[in-house]
């Protein structure tokens, strides 16, 4: 695959597109016009153009870029903390990332076009849920190996399983334009009793 690199003011305008209608498709969805995107970038349909070949190509990029701008940064295994410290933090870190207007944006955005056009969805799940649940899938896969937990089901599923329940009522509630009302302090409690849940469950018992 031949690496195309981009000059700093072609880069620019690539962001500036990326920008605009990253902001255009969570307010008005995947109907916005190539002409309103061009508008809000400040540049001409055929320097779009030059970028993004179709508006599927743009879409498609701009998931992924949300996508990735959401994703929780850094590898687990690397914290050295204890593993009920470690997941009680990431949890709340996962839980406050589904909470903002621009993940939930992004999720009602590829879900909108599940029909029409099935790959925005499949891009979803792999730039977000599927890399998030990949790298917890890792961090209790390296726990496993080290004797501190003994996990019956395939390990994916595990880390499914407590992302599922690290949504919690408020992330739902949240998806439907509501507010439950809960603390941090309320949240945090949920979160780690979660954790609790999960190691009760598959910790080995000394």
């Amino acid at each position: 695959m031949v690496t195309v690199v981009l000059s700093p003011r072609s880069e620019q305008k690539r962001q500036q597109i990326l920008q605009a209608a990253g902001e255009l498709f969570c307010e008005q969805g995947y109907a916005i016009s190539m002409d309103a995107i061009a508008v809000k970038a400040q540049v001409s349909k055929q320097t779009v153009y030059s970028h993004f070949k179709t508006k599927d190509e743009l879409f498609e990029t701009c998931i992924k870029a949300k996508c990735s701008e959401n994703q929780l940064d850094g590898r687990l295994i690397d914290d050295p903390r204890p593993i009920r410290e470690v997941l009680c933090d990431f949890a709340f870190s996962f839980q406050s990332m589904l909470l903002t207007k621009e993940a939930q944006h992004t999720y009602k955005t590829a879900i909108s076009q599940r029909d029409s056009h099935p790959q925005l969805a499949k891009v979803y799940l792999s730039a977000g849920p599927k890399a998030t649940a990949d790298m917890l899938a890792d961090y209790i896969q390296y726990f496993i190996d080290k004797g501190v937990l003994n996990v019956p089901i395939p390990v994916h599923e595990a880390a499914m399983q407590l992302l599922l329940m690290w949504h919690g009522r408020i992330v739902y509630w949240s998806y439907l334009g509501e507010s439950n009302g809960e603390t941090e302090e309320e949240r945090r409690t949920y979160l780690n009793s979660c954790v609790d849940l999960f190691l009760a469950g598959y910790e080995v018992k000394a």
